[in-house]
């Protein structure tokens, strides 16, 4: 006898029977079966998912993830935002809607903000209507690749930010702005590891095309978020270098340059699984960063202040580190 949820939407418990004495064979309600569009011959995928099973449709049978955006309600201002939220939720086609006509400053928004992310391109134009589709393919995506990217570009950026603040040359501002313009790169690869990381949660078949489970897309989903705020923190150490007016003082800049390299190896180490060891270096940057904070603002003059937010950001580079290591210990004790 089936045990079934007044809605529908419950468990039916099934016992497994046994078909001419060498296949099982599991039995589904009809009206279960008809309400979600299964019949006599409908092919079905059996998946492993933890603690369960999940009977799936094959991919031909799953319908697209919309997502509808009405220009004239978002605003310009927030019509970026709007489609990076889209396509971070895993929407297959997002359709930019105007009962108004696009002008020319909406339709370069939107060009603008899709040409940002991965895998996706505008397929139709129309007055009234935008159309961006996915073109991704789950299986051919490497978290673990697009992390180690991230990983890269981010680290990158602050090593550079901190090089253009010690410097005082017109090449040191040039340096800078590369900085600020690399912040898209690693915005860009994290949305990717964001996208499908919610998919990956709604939908099994998401899971297996990547190669992976819940708990570690949910691992690479965390340590991409503190990779993601690390660009962050580096850009806004080149915008210190940018604005200065001189670099910190010759005799600090050896110790900023060495606490800045410290805090990026809190985040190399934790990433290489010693998060143990992580959480020391973290602890005597933290105290570095303390008393150097208050030499900066001793001997550093109009600049200090300036100083002292690229060295938070330092500091706050290393914390990121501790998240992670904080996160792979997690990830091994679950």
């Amino acid at each position: 006898m089936a045990r079934t949820i007044s809605n529908g939407n419950g468990p039916i418990e099934r016992k497994v029977q046994v078909t001419g004495g060498s296949t099982y064979t599991v039995s589904i309600p009809k009206a279960w079966a008809n309400a979600r569009d299964i019949g006599s011959g409908s092919p079905l995928h059996l998946y492993p998912f933890d603690d369960r099973l999940v009977v799936a449709q094959p991919d031909d049978e799953i319908p697209i993830r919309r997502a509808s955006i009405n220009a004239d309600a978002v605003g310009n201002g927030a019509l970026s935002r709007w489609i990076e939220a889209a396509y971070a939720a895993g929407s297959d086609e997002i359709v930019i809607e105007s009962e108004t006509g696009f002008d020319s400053s909406e339709r370069r928004v939107v060009t603008d903000a899709v040409t940002r992310l991965v895998g996706i391109e505008i397929s139709t134009e129309r007055d009234r209507e935008i159309v961006a589709r996915s073109l991704l393919d789950p299986a051919e995506i490497s978290l673990n690749g697009t992390i180690d990217q991230l990983r890269r570009i981010s680290l990158s950026m602050h090593e550079n930010a901190v090089r253009a603040v010690l410097g005082s040359d017109d090449e040191s501002k040039e340096l800078a702005r590369h900085v600020v313009s690399r912040d898209n790169d690693a915005d860009r690869l994290f949305a990717l590891v964001s996208r499908q990381f919610y998919r990956a949660l709604t939908d099994v078949r998401e899971i297996d095309k990547l190669q992976t489970d819940r708990k570690v897309a949910f691992t690479r989903f965390r340590t991409a978020r503190q990779l993601e705020r690390i660009g962050d923190h580096a850009e806004r150490i080149a915008d210190v270098a940018i604005r200065q007016d001189r670099p910190p003082g010759t005799d600090l800049q050896a110790r900023f340059e060495a606490i800045a390299e410290d805090a990026r190896q809190v985040v190399r180490t934790a990433m290489d699984g010693e998060a143990e060891r992580a959480l020391i270096q973290l602890g005597d940057v933290v105290e570095r960063v303390q008393s150097l904070d208050r030499e900066l603002y001793r001997k550093n003059g109009d600049n200090a202040y300036l100083h002292g937010q690229a060295l938070e950001s330092v500091r706050r580079t290393g914390e990121y580190g501790g998240n992670i290591a904080e996160i792979v210990t997690l990830a091994e004790i679950v």
